[in-house]
């Protein structure tokens, strides 16, 4: 038997591993994640965008030596499969190349302990050229007069990474200088929700600043957790694989009571039925969040609940980490222990819900709009409860369901009630009393009940009780045929 070692084609596969799907946003996270395993307490990101643009990355943290500094220029320079350390937010080894590269073609990192600087660089033109796996290695001369080195300088130990030659960008759009500012300021949202505990830890001796062209970053807080209308639930904890998985429920308060500083730390998350669900945290830096993975739909009712999950990295596979730390998958293990704290809060953020506003209308009879006394005003909303909407609720997938639920919200928020009070107040005889044949009417229950039956719901219920269904209630001999038709069949 023979053996034959094949290396990778260089130009192919560093192309390739361009394609694996970061944001701009998520693969300036997963730099930041080298930054604070190294120990940073503060990391300076900056950008020039006009003449020659190019993004560095600078930390406070251990540094490296030239042969540490190979090795994690290295592609896979660690396993998935070795123990890390529980502040080690690396997965697969790749991150700073594969993440450098989907945004840029020049990758430069300059690493220093205490006055030793070393550099390197991948430069995929250079590789391209070469048709080989070639490292630009910087003499200390060189790397002095390499841009931006102000803020490493300033460090007794820290490391700098530099973004040059924005390619795809500069391919897809005829104006770089606009869409990469569009970029680093949604990059600077996505930082200060991702690492929001790092930056306002629970420990203030432990937080880490974040800059932005020197200006700090401040923390989003998805629980608004230092709030006293915030209701906090106990938190559970689950052993997996001997490793500890700790879930702990916020309900939020309801967006009247919301101050303009608790808006400001929800940031961009404070549209709260978009980002109703778990948030899951691999050591303390967010991974996924505003899902309910499937276990429950999104719903009006949940969108004040939200399940903070922490799990450690010594979990990444059976969670299903994938490479840019951006998705993961419930363990069947947990999921039945998860679903009953969901439910739990949930039942918590539908009654918080449910306060805002009590129904004037008649209870007995279901009715279309409900009207609701809100401290002392009125406002008429659509009913939920309607056999009819949760029928259509339940025939969408969540993506649908949170479209057709905007829609709704945006019907019930532009209720035209000034205009419908002065043409009745001035003409009460000009409103249309709409009029629907019979035939109609039946054609409608018919189609709602048979409907019902397919999707297994308890339909003879609503024949039972279609009387007290504001659309029907007037039309007693349709209400009686469809009784016959069904209770007799």
């Amino acid at each position: 038997m023979k053996e034959k070692i094949l290396v990778p084609f260089a130009p192919i596969l560093v192309e390739s591993t361009r394609s694996i799907g970061y944001s701009f946003e998520a693969a300036l996270a997963d730099i930041i994640d080298n930054s604070i395993g190294s120990g940073a307490k503060n990391i300076k990101i900056d950008f020039q965008s006009l003449g020659k643009p190019y993004i560095s990355i600078t930390d406070d943290g251990c540094g490296m030596n030239e042969g540490e500094l190979d090795q994690a220029m290295r592609y896979g320079s660690k396993s998935s499969l070795d123990a890390r350390s529980d502040t080690d937010l690396g997965r697969f080894g790749l991150g700073l190349k594969t993440a450098s590269t989907s945004q840029c073609r020049k990758l430069t990192v300059i690493s220093k302990i205490n006055d030793d600087y070393c550099g390197a660089c991948w430069d995929l033109d250079v590789i391209k050229k070469r048709s080989n796996w070639v490292l630009i290695k910087y003499s200390e001369k060189e790397i002095m007069s390499i841009l931006n080195l102000g803020c490493l300088n300033e460090f007794e130990s820290g490391t700098t990474v530099i973004w040059e030659n924005f390619d795809r960008i500069s391919d897809s759009s005829h104006n770089l200088q606009k869409i990469l500012d569009e970029k680093i300021e949604h990059a600077r949202d996505h930082v200060a929700l991702v690492f929001h505990r790092y930056i306002d830890s629970e420990n203030p001796r432990k937080n880490i600043s974040i800059y932005f062209n020197n200006e700090k970053v401040m923390a989003y807080d998805p629980f608004l957790s230092t709030s006293t209308a915030t209701q906090p639930l106990s938190e559970e904890v689950f052993k997996i694989n001997g490793s500890e998985v700790r879930v702990k429920p916020f309900i939020l308060p309801f967006a009247s009571k919301l101050t303009a500083n608790d808006r400001k730390k929800l940031g961009k998350l404070d549209d709260l039925r978009q980002n109703q669900g778990f948030y899951v945290y691999r050591n303390k830096r967010l991974i996924v969040w505003g899902t309910w993975f499937r276990l429950i739909k999104s719903h009006e009712l949940n969108k004040l609940a939200r399940i903070r999950v922490d799990i450690p990295n010594t979990l990444d596979s059976i969670w299903e980490i994938d490479v840019k730390k951006s998705t993961a998958n419930i363990p069947d293990l947990i999921k039945k222990n998860l679903l009953a704290i969901v439910e739990n809060s949930i039942g918590r953020s539908e009654r918080v819900y449910k306060y805002r506003g009590r129904k004037v209308n008649d209870e007995a009879i279901q009715h279309i709009w409900n009207l609701v006394d809100n401290r002392g005003k009125y406002q008429y909303l659509i009913n939920r409860d309607l056999d009819l909407f949760k029928i259509l609720e339940k025939s969408l997938d969540e993506k649908d369901a949170d479209y057709l639920n905007a829609f709704i919200n945006m019907i019930e928020q532009s209720f035209p009630y000034q205009d419908v009070y002065y043409r009745i107040a001035k003409n009460s005889d000009g409103i249309i009393q709409t009029t629907i044949e019979e035939d109609e009417i039946y054609e409608n229950a018919v189609k709602m009940i048979e409907t019902m039956k397919i999707q297994g719901m308890d339909y003879m219920l609503t024949v039972s009780t279609l009387h007290t269904i504001d659309y029907f209630k007037n039309y007693p001999n349709v209400i009686k045929r469809i009784k016959e038709e069904y209770i007799n069949e």
